[in-house]
């Protein structure tokens, strides 16, 4: 089995990146008397590798009284079904992560009780709804073999009015960029071990963004209808 590497330090690896770009760009805008500019890869216009066909449905939130405390916890969450109209079948492995404009970042699942799914599945009363753990494994061509899940993120901070939402694992587009200098990031295996390693390139794949405003005061933050703003594919 491949270890499956997850980057704790994203914030890191991106700040390479952005050195990557700036360095890239230096002479042009000395040159030209302006600063440097960064610009990211872009996606192919026309897909070359396997890509899923994703739904987003409306971003939610939902309060939850957990078991021992006397008052509701609010989660947000946000339904999607993936279909496969590849020629080859794929393995899907979800990954979401909610950026706040404030700056917290959360991956969906953690620190979310079973419980949370279990409601929002009731509410919804859909009995193939499945949670990300569940809804990670091969996915068959065709459109009867579309497979639904749901990210679910714990309440973020309500200052925030507008948050990001990254999507991996939907396309097999990857691009790798070498860094101007190594940079020491922690790294998370398959099997849970944690260890630091020494990074010289970055390997970019091809990710759906989703930008959403936050409407209304924090105080009434149950009642607000989530507003889609921007939606791209970007490489990651």
């Amino acid at each position: 089995m491949r270890p499956r590497v997850v980057v704790i330090l994203i914030a890191a690896a991106g700040l390479c990146a952005v050195c990557f770009g700036q360095a890239a760009d230096k002479p042009a805008a000395e040159a030209a008397g302006k600063p440097a500019i960064h610009r990211p890869p872009k996606p192919l216009v026309v897909p070359r590798q396997w890509e899923f066909q994703v739904e987003l449905d409306q971003l939610r939130c939902v309060p939850v009284r957990l078991a021992g405390e006397q008052t509701d916890r609010l989660f947000w969450y946000l339904r999607y079904t993936v279909t496969n109209l590849g020629r080859t079948d794929q393995v899907f492995v979800p990954e979401l992560v909610l950026y706040t404009s404030t700056g917290e970042l959360s991956r969906a699942g953690r620190k979310v009780p079973t419980v949370v799914f279990d409601k929002i599945k009731k509410l919804h009363g859909d009995p193939l709804l499945k949670t990300q753990t569940s809804v990670t494994r091969k996915i068959l061509h065709g459109k009867d073999n579309a497979k639904s899940g749901a990210a679910i993120w714990p309440d973020f901070d309500r200052q925030s009015g507008t948050i990001d939402i990254f999507i991996g694992g939907l396309s097999g587009e990857t691009k790798a960029i070498d860094l101007p200098a190594p940079v020491k990031v922690v790294e998370t295996d398959w099997r849970g071990t944690r260890q630091t390693v020494v990074k010289k390139r970055l390997i970019l794949a091809k990710t759906l963004h989703v930008r959403y405003a936050i409407p209304g005061e924090k105080g009434s933050r149950r009642a607000s209808t989530p507003r889609l703003i921007k939606k791209e594919w970007v490489m990651r």
